[in-house]
């Protein structure tokens, strides 16, 4: 009788887990949103007749403060669900979907956060919607998570009321896929610009017979 190799059977768990949260978070398609996330330590809270939340999401009389993130991948967008909604207002229609975002971004969504679906650099001019979160799930109770974000269209807002609440402005990197503040992401888009312009350079100073680069290399002459 044969006893298979112990770390060999086990492999295959850190192989899968590999697979879901470091290859499936960077490399299935994703849509590229603009995330207001709410800013816990910087947001007004109303601590003594609505039992710590805000007057209003937006407008006026809203202590509600924001981090804009841009060009933020997420993934697996389920189709929109529409459904109708009595209110005092009159019939209203709402169409509801969901994304899921990996923790390897390194924030937390919370309920009210709003999402803008496409990014005004790539067809400017248009209108584009705007969802609010309604729910945020964990899947799975583990250091290395998905978070399911469950939204709706956010009814009758502008994009002027939602931008006066930003305080910072961070941005996507797809280079090294983390959030940077918004200078150092310009800062790293001229870096790499830089280093697309420098390689074909490089390639021609190369000398294979030696190894080395050389700065004033002319080609040889038969």
């Amino acid at each position: 009788m044969t006893i298979q190799n112990y770390q060999r059977i086990y492999d295959y768990i850190h192989e899968y887990q590999n697979l879901i949260y470091n290859y499936y978070s960077k490399h299935v398609v994703s849509f590229l949103v603009t995330y207001y996330n709410l800013n816990v330590c910087e947001t007004i809270w109303e601590d003594e007749d609505i039992m710590g939340g805000a007057y209003e999401q937006v407008g006026d009389l809203s202590g509600v403060k924001r981090n804009k993130i841009l060009m933020l991948p997420l993934f697996y967008s389920e189709e929109y669900n529409t459904s109708f909604d009595g209110q005092d207002i009159g019939l209203v229609k709402e169409n509801e979907t969901s994304f899921v975002m990996p923790s390897t971004y390194n924030f937390k969504p919370y309920p009210n956060d709003i999402i803008r679906l496409e990014q005004e650099f790539l067809s400017p001019g248009k209108e584009y919607p705007l969802f609010v979160v309604t729910g945020v799930e964990i899947h799975p109770n583990t250091e290395k998570r998905f978070w399911k974000i469950r939204c709706k269209n956010f009814q009758s807002k502008n994009m002027s009321s939602i931008e006066e609440q930003v305080i910072n402005t961070y941005s996507f990197v797809e280079y090294d896929k983390k959030i940077h503040t918004l200078k150092d992401a310009q800062f790293m888009a001229r870096l790499l610009y830089k280093h697309s312009l420098l390689k074909p350079k490089l390639k021609f100073l190369y000398d294979d017979r030696s190894g080395y680069y050389f700065q004033n290399r002319r080609p040889l002459s038969c």
